[in-house]
Protein backbone atom coordinates (compact mmCIF):
# COMPACT_ATOMS: atom_id res chain seq x y z
CA UNK A 1 0.00 0.00 0.00
CA UNK A 2 1.06 3.61 -0.57
CA UNK A 3 0.75 4.50 3.13
CA UNK A 4 2.87 1.53 4.21
CA UNK A 5 5.49 2.33 1.58
CA UNK A 6 5.64 5.90 2.84
CA UNK A 7 6.12 4.73 6.41
CA UNK A 8 8.88 2.32 5.37
CA UNK A 9 10.66 5.11 3.48
CA UNK A 10 10.36 7.46 6.45
CA UNK A 11 11.75 4.87 8.86
CA UNK A 12 14.62 4.13 6.49
CA UNK A 13 15.49 7.84 6.36
CA UNK A 14 15.37 8.09 10.15
CA UNK A 15 17.56 5.02 10.56
CA UNK A 16 20.17 6.59 8.27
CA UNK A 17 20.77 9.62 10.52
CA UNK A 18 24.06 9.28 12.37
CA UNK A 19 26.35 11.79 14.04
CA UNK A 20 30.13 11.91 13.68
CA UNK A 21 32.72 13.85 15.71
CA UNK A 22 34.86 15.75 13.21
CA UNK A 23 36.57 18.48 15.25
CA UNK A 24 40.11 17.17 14.75
CA UNK A 25 39.91 16.56 11.00
CA UNK A 26 38.11 19.89 10.61
CA UNK A 27 40.95 21.79 12.30
CA UNK A 28 39.26 22.57 15.63
CA UNK A 29 42.02 21.78 18.10
CA UNK A 30 40.83 23.45 21.27
CA UNK A 31 40.91 22.11 24.80
CA UNK A 32 39.14 23.99 27.56
CA UNK A 33 41.16 24.78 30.68
CA UNK A 34 38.90 25.13 33.71
CA UNK A 35 41.73 26.13 36.08
CA UNK A 36 41.08 23.09 38.29
CA UNK A 37 42.71 23.37 41.71
CA UNK A 38 42.58 21.78 45.19
CA UNK A 39 40.70 24.91 46.34
CA UNK A 40 37.59 23.78 44.45
CA UNK A 41 36.55 27.27 43.38
CA UNK A 42 33.01 26.92 42.05
CA UNK A 43 33.84 28.72 38.79
CA UNK A 44 36.11 25.80 37.86
CA UNK A 45 33.19 23.47 37.18
CA UNK A 46 30.59 25.80 35.62
CA UNK A 47 32.29 27.16 32.56
CA UNK A 48 32.91 26.62 28.87
CA UNK A 49 30.51 28.13 26.37
CA UNK A 50 30.66 28.24 22.59
CA UNK A 51 29.21 30.03 19.58
CA UNK A 52 28.48 29.43 15.90
CA UNK A 53 28.44 32.65 13.89
CA UNK A 54 29.45 33.99 10.51
CA UNK A 55 31.73 36.78 11.72
CA UNK A 56 33.07 37.68 8.26
CA UNK A 57 29.78 37.23 6.38
CA UNK A 58 31.20 34.85 3.77
CA UNK A 59 28.35 32.36 4.12
CA UNK A 60 30.38 29.87 6.15
CA UNK A 61 29.85 29.42 9.87
CA UNK A 62 32.77 30.21 12.15
CA UNK A 63 33.45 28.92 15.66
CA UNK A 64 34.10 30.81 18.89
CA UNK A 65 35.19 28.84 21.96
CA UNK A 66 35.36 30.23 25.49
CA UNK A 67 38.23 29.33 27.82
CA UNK A 68 38.69 29.77 31.57
CA UNK A 69 41.07 32.20 33.21
CA UNK A 70 43.41 32.77 36.14
CA UNK A 71 42.31 32.25 39.74
CA UNK A 72 44.19 32.80 43.03
CA UNK A 73 45.20 29.12 42.90
CA UNK A 74 45.95 28.88 39.18
CA UNK A 75 48.31 31.13 37.23
CA UNK A 76 49.19 29.42 33.94
CA UNK A 77 52.55 30.25 32.37
CA UNK A 78 50.79 31.01 29.11
CA UNK A 79 47.63 33.08 29.58
CA UNK A 80 44.42 31.28 28.70
CA UNK A 81 42.62 32.57 25.62
CA UNK A 82 39.26 32.31 23.95
CA UNK A 83 39.62 31.10 20.37
CA UNK A 84 38.06 32.11 17.07
CA UNK A 85 38.17 29.70 14.11
CA UNK A 86 37.29 30.82 10.59
CA UNK A 87 35.25 28.32 8.59
CA UNK A 88 35.85 27.47 4.95
CA UNK A 89 33.62 26.20 2.16
CA UNK A 90 33.39 22.83 0.39
CA UNK A 91 36.43 23.41 -1.83
CA UNK A 92 38.58 23.54 1.33
CA UNK A 93 36.78 20.62 2.96
CA UNK A 94 34.81 22.75 5.44
CA UNK A 95 37.92 23.08 7.59
CA UNK A 96 38.57 25.71 10.25
CA UNK A 97 41.60 27.92 10.83
CA UNK A 98 42.54 29.60 14.11
CA UNK A 99 42.41 33.36 13.48
CA UNK A 100 42.35 34.49 17.12
CA UNK A 101 45.55 36.51 16.86
CA UNK A 102 44.63 38.18 13.58
CA UNK A 103 41.17 38.98 14.94
CA UNK A 104 42.63 40.81 17.93
CA UNK A 105 41.31 38.60 20.73
CA UNK A 106 43.23 39.36 23.92
CA UNK A 107 44.29 36.80 26.55
CA UNK A 108 41.83 36.28 29.39
CA UNK A 109 42.70 38.41 32.41
CA UNK A 110 39.73 36.98 34.33
CA UNK A 111 37.59 33.86 34.18
CA UNK A 112 35.41 33.78 31.05
CA UNK A 113 32.11 31.88 30.92
CA UNK A 114 29.81 32.31 27.92
CA UNK A 115 29.35 33.90 24.51
CA UNK A 116 26.51 35.74 22.79
CA UNK A 117 26.73 36.90 19.17
CA UNK A 118 24.57 39.75 17.87
CA UNK A 119 24.77 42.74 15.53
CA UNK A 120 24.14 45.48 18.07
CA UNK A 121 25.03 48.36 15.71
CA UNK A 122 23.14 47.03 12.65
CA UNK A 123 26.18 47.19 10.38
CA UNK A 124 25.66 43.68 9.01
CA UNK A 125 28.43 41.97 11.00
CA UNK A 126 27.86 40.10 14.29
CA UNK A 127 29.56 41.40 17.40
CA UNK A 128 30.49 39.25 20.42
CA UNK A 129 29.72 39.55 24.10
CA UNK A 130 31.77 37.33 26.42
CA UNK A 131 30.37 36.94 29.93
CA UNK A 132 32.50 35.99 32.90
CA UNK A 133 33.20 35.91 36.59
CA UNK A 134 33.51 39.58 37.59
CA UNK A 135 34.48 40.29 34.01
CA UNK A 136 32.94 40.92 30.62
CA UNK A 137 34.10 41.81 27.13
CA UNK A 138 32.17 43.36 24.26
CA UNK A 139 34.01 42.81 20.99
CA UNK A 140 32.91 45.11 18.18
CA UNK A 141 33.24 43.54 14.75
CA UNK A 142 35.29 45.88 12.56
CA UNK A 143 34.03 44.24 9.33
CA UNK A 144 37.60 43.48 8.22
CA UNK A 145 38.21 40.23 10.10
CA UNK A 146 39.18 41.97 13.33
CA UNK A 147 37.46 42.88 16.59
CA UNK A 148 37.96 45.75 19.03
CA UNK A 149 37.31 45.56 22.76
CA UNK A 150 34.79 48.36 23.37
CA UNK A 151 33.53 47.17 26.76
CA UNK A 152 34.33 50.29 28.74
CA UNK A 153 33.20 52.74 26.09
CA UNK A 154 29.94 50.81 25.66
CA UNK A 155 29.17 50.95 29.39
CA UNK A 156 29.22 47.16 29.85
CA UNK A 157 32.22 46.79 32.13
CA UNK A 158 31.62 44.21 34.87
CA UNK A 159 33.86 43.91 37.93
CA UNK A 160 31.37 42.74 40.56
CA UNK A 161 28.97 40.14 39.15
CA UNK A 162 29.24 36.49 38.18
CA UNK A 163 27.66 36.56 34.74
CA UNK A 164 26.59 33.36 33.01
CA UNK A 165 24.45 33.24 29.86
CA UNK A 166 23.50 36.31 27.84
CA UNK A 167 20.89 37.08 25.18
CA UNK A 168 20.68 39.77 22.53
CA UNK A 169 17.12 40.90 21.73
CA UNK A 170 15.20 44.06 20.87
CA UNK A 171 13.04 44.29 23.97
CA UNK A 172 11.58 47.74 23.17
CA UNK A 173 11.17 47.25 19.40
CA UNK A 174 13.21 50.31 18.51
CA UNK A 175 15.24 48.45 15.90
CA UNK A 176 18.33 48.01 18.09
CA UNK A 177 19.48 44.95 20.04
CA UNK A 178 19.51 45.22 23.82
CA UNK A 179 21.41 42.84 26.08
CA UNK A 180 19.95 40.64 28.83
CA UNK A 181 22.35 38.86 31.18
CA UNK A 182 21.70 36.02 33.60
CA UNK A 183 23.72 36.56 36.78
CA UNK A 184 24.57 33.64 39.04
CA UNK A 185 25.82 33.95 42.64
CA UNK A 186 27.26 36.36 45.20
CA UNK A 187 30.59 34.56 45.20
CA UNK A 188 34.16 35.55 45.93
CA UNK A 189 37.40 33.59 45.87
CA UNK A 190 38.35 34.95 49.30
CA UNK A 191 35.21 33.48 50.90
CA UNK A 192 35.59 30.02 49.38
CA UNK A 193 34.36 27.38 51.84
CA UNK A 194 35.28 23.73 52.38
CA UNK A 195 32.44 21.44 51.33
CA UNK A 196 32.36 17.67 51.52
CA UNK A 197 34.12 15.25 53.82
CA UNK A 198 37.50 16.25 55.26
CA UNK A 199 39.54 13.39 53.92
CA UNK A 200 41.78 13.10 50.84
CA UNK A 201 39.92 13.29 47.56
CA UNK A 202 36.51 14.02 49.08
CA UNK A 203 36.48 17.81 49.02
CA UNK A 204 33.73 18.91 46.62
CA UNK A 205 32.48 22.04 44.92
CA UNK A 206 30.01 23.80 47.18
CA UNK A 207 26.31 23.75 46.40
CA UNK A 208 24.78 27.05 45.21
CA UNK A 209 22.48 26.98 48.24
CA UNK A 210 25.51 28.21 50.19
CA UNK A 211 25.40 31.55 48.37
CA UNK A 212 22.96 34.37 47.69
CA UNK A 213 21.62 34.80 44.18
CA UNK A 214 21.66 37.83 41.89
CA UNK A 215 19.01 39.55 39.76
CA UNK A 216 19.28 39.53 35.99
CA UNK A 217 20.63 42.59 34.21
CA UNK A 218 19.21 44.43 31.20
CA UNK A 219 21.14 46.95 29.14
CA UNK A 220 19.26 49.15 26.69
CA UNK A 221 20.98 50.01 23.44
CA UNK A 222 21.30 53.80 23.13
CA UNK A 223 21.97 53.63 19.40
CA UNK A 224 25.37 55.33 19.60
CA UNK A 225 27.51 52.34 20.56
CA UNK A 226 26.70 52.66 24.26
CA UNK A 227 24.29 50.89 26.60
CA UNK A 228 22.41 51.95 29.72
CA UNK A 229 21.59 49.68 32.65
CA UNK A 230 17.78 49.71 32.88
CA UNK A 231 17.40 46.58 35.03
CA UNK A 232 15.60 48.39 37.83
CA UNK A 233 13.36 50.54 35.63
CA UNK A 234 12.43 47.49 33.54
CA UNK A 235 11.28 45.53 36.57
CA UNK A 236 14.00 42.87 36.66
CA UNK A 237 15.95 44.06 39.67
CA UNK A 238 13.55 42.98 42.42
CA UNK A 239 13.59 39.26 41.59
CA UNK A 240 16.80 37.57 42.67
CA UNK A 241 17.67 34.31 40.98
CA UNK A 242 20.69 32.11 40.46
CA UNK A 243 20.62 32.46 36.73
CA UNK A 244 22.43 30.07 34.41
CA UNK A 245 20.28 29.87 31.28
CA UNK A 246 18.37 32.62 29.48
CA UNK A 247 16.11 32.74 26.44
CA UNK A 248 14.42 35.80 24.93
CA UNK A 249 11.27 34.96 22.97
CA UNK A 250 7.66 36.04 22.50
CA UNK A 251 5.66 33.51 24.52
CA UNK A 252 2.24 35.14 24.09
CA UNK A 253 2.60 36.23 20.45
CA UNK A 254 1.86 39.87 21.22
CA UNK A 255 4.87 41.18 19.31
CA UNK A 256 6.99 41.94 22.39
CA UNK A 257 9.95 39.76 23.38
CA UNK A 258 9.61 38.18 26.83
CA UNK A 259 12.39 36.80 29.03
CA UNK A 260 12.84 33.43 30.76
CA UNK A 261 15.68 32.57 33.14
CA UNK A 262 16.62 29.06 34.27
CA UNK A 263 17.77 29.31 37.89
CA UNK A 264 19.89 26.94 39.93
CA UNK A 265 18.16 25.62 43.10
CA UNK A 266 15.61 28.45 43.21
CA UNK A 267 12.51 29.05 41.09
CA UNK A 268 12.90 29.96 37.45
CA UNK A 269 11.79 33.43 36.37
CA UNK A 270 9.42 34.41 33.57
CA UNK A 271 9.04 38.09 32.71
CA UNK A 272 6.26 39.24 30.39
CA UNK A 273 7.15 42.23 28.24
CA UNK A 274 4.41 44.84 28.66
CA UNK A 275 5.78 47.10 25.94
CA UNK A 276 7.88 50.22 25.90
CA UNK A 277 7.95 52.32 29.06
CA UNK A 278 9.49 55.75 29.72
CA UNK A 279 12.95 54.23 30.16
CA UNK A 280 12.66 51.45 27.60
CA UNK A 281 11.37 47.90 28.12
CA UNK A 282 8.86 47.27 30.91
CA UNK A 283 8.50 43.76 32.34
CA UNK A 284 6.05 42.05 34.67
CA UNK A 285 7.13 39.05 36.75
CA UNK A 286 4.50 36.40 35.92
CA UNK A 287 6.43 33.42 37.27
CA UNK A 288 3.98 32.28 39.93
CA UNK A 289 0.91 32.42 37.70
CA UNK A 290 2.74 30.92 34.72
CA UNK A 291 3.46 27.48 36.16
CA UNK A 292 6.98 27.53 34.70
CA UNK A 293 8.79 28.48 37.90
CA UNK A 294 8.63 25.08 39.56
CA UNK A 295 8.31 21.41 38.71
CA UNK A 296 4.95 19.67 38.53
CA UNK A 297 5.23 18.77 42.23
CA UNK A 298 6.10 22.33 43.26
CA UNK A 299 9.87 21.94 43.66
CA UNK A 300 12.48 24.53 42.74
CA UNK A 301 15.14 22.58 40.87
CA UNK A 302 18.66 23.12 39.58
CA UNK A 303 17.91 24.82 36.26
CA UNK A 304 20.92 24.94 33.92
CA UNK A 305 20.17 25.26 30.21
CA UNK A 306 16.97 26.30 28.46
CA UNK A 307 15.41 26.49 25.03
CA UNK A 308 12.03 27.48 23.61
CA UNK A 309 10.24 26.11 20.55
CA UNK A 310 6.81 25.01 19.36
CA UNK A 311 7.31 21.27 19.77
CA UNK A 312 3.61 20.37 19.36
CA UNK A 313 2.65 22.61 16.45
CA UNK A 314 0.01 24.74 18.20
CA UNK A 315 1.66 28.08 17.41
CA UNK A 316 2.95 28.75 20.94
CA UNK A 317 6.54 28.46 22.13
CA UNK A 318 7.08 25.84 24.81
CA UNK A 319 9.99 25.64 27.27
CA UNK A 320 12.55 22.95 28.04
CA UNK A 321 14.87 23.27 31.06
CA UNK A 322 17.77 20.95 31.94
CA UNK A 323 18.61 19.97 35.52
CA UNK A 324 21.05 18.05 37.70
CA UNK A 325 20.92 14.31 38.33
CA UNK A 326 17.96 12.91 40.28
CA UNK A 327 15.87 15.80 38.99
CA UNK A 328 14.03 15.55 35.70
CA UNK A 329 14.69 17.75 32.70
CA UNK A 330 11.40 19.64 32.46
CA UNK A 331 9.19 20.27 29.44
CA UNK A 332 6.66 23.06 29.98
CA UNK A 333 3.85 23.18 27.43
CA UNK A 334 2.54 26.65 26.61
CA UNK A 335 -1.24 26.72 27.11
CA UNK A 336 -1.62 30.35 26.05
CA UNK A 337 -1.95 33.52 28.11
CA UNK A 338 1.54 32.98 29.63
CA UNK A 339 0.35 29.78 31.32
CA UNK A 340 2.46 26.62 31.17
CA UNK A 341 1.98 23.01 32.25
CA UNK A 342 4.75 20.59 33.21
CA UNK A 343 4.24 17.74 30.72
CA UNK A 344 7.58 15.99 31.28
CA UNK A 345 6.05 12.62 32.06
CA UNK A 346 3.22 12.80 29.53
CA UNK A 347 5.61 13.81 26.72
CA UNK A 348 7.71 10.65 26.97
CA UNK A 349 10.78 12.44 28.37
CA UNK A 350 10.07 11.18 31.89
CA UNK A 351 12.97 9.69 33.78
CA UNK A 352 15.13 8.94 30.73
CA UNK A 353 18.04 11.04 32.03
CA UNK A 354 17.57 10.85 35.81
CA UNK A 355 21.22 9.90 36.45
CA UNK A 356 22.56 12.67 34.20
CA UNK A 357 23.16 16.38 34.76
CA UNK A 358 21.98 18.39 31.76
CA UNK A 359 23.46 21.70 30.64
CA UNK A 360 23.36 22.89 27.02
CA UNK A 361 20.18 22.05 25.14
CA UNK A 362 18.43 22.94 21.89
CA UNK A 363 15.30 21.98 20.04
CA UNK A 364 16.54 20.80 16.63
CA UNK A 365 14.75 19.01 13.80
CA UNK A 366 17.76 16.80 13.14
CA UNK A 367 15.92 14.47 10.71
CA UNK A 368 14.02 17.22 8.83
CA UNK A 369 10.63 15.58 9.36
CA UNK A 370 8.99 18.85 10.44
CA UNK A 371 8.95 18.13 14.19
CA UNK A 372 11.29 19.75 16.71
CA UNK A 373 13.53 17.14 18.33
CA UNK A 374 15.69 17.69 21.43
CA UNK A 375 19.43 17.56 22.09
CA UNK A 376 20.94 17.65 25.60
CA UNK A 377 24.60 17.88 26.65
CA UNK A 378 25.37 16.25 30.02
CA UNK A 379 28.17 16.32 32.59
CA UNK A 380 28.18 16.35 36.38
CA UNK A 381 29.44 19.33 38.37
CA UNK A 382 31.41 17.20 40.86
CA UNK A 383 34.58 15.62 39.52
CA UNK A 384 34.53 13.13 42.42
CA UNK A 385 30.78 12.44 42.42
CA UNK A 386 31.32 8.67 42.20
CA UNK A 387 32.82 8.71 45.70
CA UNK A 388 29.45 9.87 46.99
CA UNK A 389 27.14 8.22 44.45
CA UNK A 390 28.66 5.15 42.79
CA UNK A 391 25.90 5.05 40.14
CA UNK A 392 26.69 8.58 38.88
CA UNK A 393 29.66 9.59 36.72
CA UNK A 394 31.42 12.90 36.15
CA UNK A 395 31.58 12.44 32.35
CA UNK A 396 28.26 11.53 30.77
CA UNK A 397 26.90 10.88 27.25
CA UNK A 398 24.69 13.28 25.32
CA UNK A 399 20.98 12.65 24.82
CA UNK A 400 18.97 12.83 21.61
CA UNK A 401 15.17 12.72 21.61
CA UNK A 402 13.13 12.23 18.44
CA UNK A 403 9.82 14.08 18.34
CA UNK A 404 7.13 11.78 16.96
CA UNK A 405 3.91 13.76 16.55
CA UNK A 406 4.44 15.65 19.80
CA UNK A 407 5.85 12.81 21.92
CA UNK A 408 9.54 12.18 22.46
CA UNK A 409 11.47 8.95 22.03
CA UNK A 410 15.05 8.40 23.20
CA UNK A 411 17.09 8.06 20.00
CA UNK A 412 20.53 8.37 21.61
CA UNK A 413 21.61 4.78 21.02
CA UNK A 414 20.93 4.94 17.29
CA UNK A 415 22.69 8.29 16.89
CA UNK A 416 26.22 6.90 16.73
CA UNK A 417 29.41 7.06 18.78
CA UNK A 418 29.35 10.84 19.07
CA UNK A 419 26.35 10.59 21.38
CA UNK A 420 27.68 7.59 23.32
CA UNK A 421 31.03 9.15 24.25
CA UNK A 422 31.18 10.39 27.87
CA UNK A 423 32.06 14.04 28.35
CA UNK A 424 31.78 16.78 30.99
CA UNK A 425 29.48 18.68 28.70
CA UNK A 426 28.50 22.30 29.19
CA UNK A 427 27.94 24.41 26.07
CA UNK A 428 25.90 23.50 22.98
CA UNK A 429 25.45 25.53 19.80
CA UNK A 430 23.34 24.60 16.80
CA UNK A 431 23.94 25.26 13.11
CA UNK A 432 24.47 23.76 9.66
CA UNK A 433 28.23 24.33 9.45
CA UNK A 434 28.68 22.47 6.15
CA UNK A 435 25.54 23.95 4.53
CA UNK A 436 24.25 20.53 3.48
CA UNK A 437 20.73 20.99 4.82
CA UNK A 438 20.88 19.26 8.19
CA UNK A 439 21.72 20.61 11.63
CA UNK A 440 25.10 19.98 13.25
CA UNK A 441 26.21 20.57 16.85
CA UNK A 442 29.12 22.35 18.49
CA UNK A 443 29.83 21.09 22.02
CA UNK A 444 32.15 22.56 24.65
CA UNK A 445 33.15 20.55 27.71
CA UNK A 446 34.96 21.29 30.94
CA UNK A 447 38.69 20.53 30.73
CA UNK A 448 38.17 18.61 27.50
CA UNK A 449 38.42 19.13 23.78
CA UNK A 450 35.65 20.94 21.95
CA UNK A 451 33.63 18.78 19.57
CA UNK A 452 32.04 19.47 16.22
CA UNK A 453 29.37 16.83 15.67
CA UNK A 454 28.32 16.44 12.05
CA UNK A 455 24.84 15.30 11.07
CA UNK A 456 25.08 12.55 8.45
CA UNK A 457 21.79 11.71 6.79
CA UNK A 458 19.40 14.27 8.22
CA UNK A 459 19.10 15.84 4.78
CA UNK A 460 17.39 12.75 3.35
CA UNK A 461 14.19 14.69 3.97
CA UNK A 462 13.49 18.07 2.37
CA UNK A 463 14.43 21.31 4.12
CA UNK A 464 14.41 25.08 3.79
CA UNK A 465 16.67 27.56 5.59
CA UNK A 466 16.11 31.30 6.01
CA UNK A 467 18.43 34.19 6.69
CA UNK A 468 16.24 37.08 7.75
CA UNK A 469 17.59 40.63 7.46
CA UNK A 470 15.75 43.41 9.25
CA UNK A 471 15.50 46.94 7.89
CA UNK A 472 13.18 48.82 10.21
CA UNK A 473 13.55 45.90 12.62
CA UNK A 474 16.92 44.99 14.12
CA UNK A 475 19.15 43.58 11.39
CA UNK A 476 19.37 40.12 13.03
CA UNK A 477 15.54 39.97 12.97
CA UNK A 478 15.51 38.70 16.56
CA UNK A 479 11.87 38.63 17.56
CA UNK A 480 10.56 37.75 14.09
CA UNK A 481 7.81 35.11 14.04
CA UNK A 482 7.55 32.78 11.05
CA UNK A 483 4.73 30.48 9.98
CA UNK A 484 5.45 27.92 7.25
CA UNK A 485 2.92 25.78 5.40
CA UNK A 486 3.89 22.81 3.24
CA UNK A 487 0.93 20.65 2.31
CA UNK A 488 -0.65 19.54 5.59
CA UNK A 489 2.49 20.48 7.53
CA UNK A 490 2.32 23.74 9.50
CA UNK A 491 5.30 24.98 11.51
CA UNK A 492 5.84 28.01 13.72
CA UNK A 493 9.29 29.39 14.49
CA UNK A 494 10.84 32.48 16.03
CA UNK A 495 14.23 34.11 15.78
CA UNK A 496 15.17 33.97 19.47
CA UNK A 497 17.87 35.51 21.63
CA UNK A 498 20.01 33.37 23.90
CA UNK A 499 19.00 29.73 24.65
CA UNK A 500 21.10 26.69 25.58
CA UNK A 501 23.81 27.24 28.24
CA UNK A 502 26.55 29.88 27.89
CA UNK A 503 26.23 29.50 24.12
CA UNK A 504 25.08 31.17 20.92
CA UNK A 505 23.75 29.39 17.83
CA UNK A 506 23.55 30.11 14.11
CA UNK A 507 20.79 32.74 13.70
CA UNK A 508 19.56 31.23 10.43
CA UNK A 509 16.13 29.61 10.72
CA UNK A 510 15.92 25.96 9.67
CA UNK A 511 12.75 24.11 8.66
CA UNK A 512 12.49 20.39 7.98
CA UNK A 513 9.84 19.74 5.34
CA UNK A 514 9.65 15.95 5.39
CA UNK A 515 8.45 14.70 1.99
CA UNK A 516 7.34 18.15 0.79
CA UNK A 517 9.43 19.54 -2.05
CA UNK A 518 8.37 23.13 -1.43
CA UNK A 519 6.95 25.49 1.17
CA UNK A 520 3.56 26.56 -0.13
CA UNK A 521 3.37 29.66 2.04
CA UNK A 522 5.71 31.52 4.35
CA UNK A 523 4.50 34.37 6.54
CA UNK A 524 6.89 36.56 8.54
CA UNK A 525 5.77 38.88 11.32
CA UNK A 526 8.71 41.26 11.78
CA UNK A 527 9.43 42.97 15.13
CA UNK A 528 8.55 46.30 13.48
CA UNK A 529 4.98 45.08 12.98
CA UNK A 530 5.36 44.57 9.23
CA UNK A 531 4.06 41.33 7.71
CA UNK A 532 5.52 39.67 4.67
CA UNK A 533 4.21 36.68 2.70
CA UNK A 534 6.09 34.51 0.21
CA UNK A 535 4.64 31.56 -1.68
CA UNK A 536 5.87 28.56 -3.65
CA UNK A 537 9.38 28.34 -2.19
CA UNK A 538 11.41 25.44 -3.55
CA UNK A 539 13.04 23.26 -0.87
CA UNK A 540 16.72 22.45 -0.49
CA UNK A 541 18.17 25.96 -0.30
CA UNK A 542 19.04 28.89 1.93
CA UNK A 543 16.97 32.00 1.26
CA UNK A 544 18.00 35.51 2.25
CA UNK A 545 14.83 37.48 2.97
CA UNK A 546 15.03 41.21 3.62
CA UNK A 547 12.28 43.03 5.47
CA UNK A 548 10.00 44.81 3.02
CA UNK A 549 9.83 48.59 3.04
Amino acid sequence: MVVQAGIVAMLAALAAVRFTSVAGPAGLRFRHDGAASPEKYLVETMGSGCALLDFDQDGQLDVFLVNGGPTPAYRPKTPLRNRLYRGSGPTAGHKFRDVSDQAGLAPNTAYAMGAAAGDYDNDGFPDLYVSGFKSSVLYHNNRDGTFTDVTRRAGLENRTRWESSAAWADFDNDGRLDLAIANYLEYDYSANAWCGERKPGFRMYCHPQNYEGLPAALYRNNGDGTFRDVSEQAGLHAAKGKGLGVVAADFDNDGWTDLFLANDSVRNLLFRNRGRGPSGPAFEDVTLASGAGYSEDGAAEAGMGVDAADYDGDGLLDLFVTHLDFELNRLYRNRGGMRFSDVTMASGLGRTAVLYSGFGTRFADYDNDGWKDLVVVNGHVLDNVSLYRPDVRHAEPMMLYRNVNGRFQDASREAGEAFAAPRVGRGLALGDYDNDGDLDFLVSSNNQAAELIRNDGGNANHWLALRLVGRKSNRDAIGARITLRAGDLIQHEQVKGGASYLSSSDPRVHFGLGSHAQADRLEIAWPSGKRQVLEGLRAGRLLKIEESE
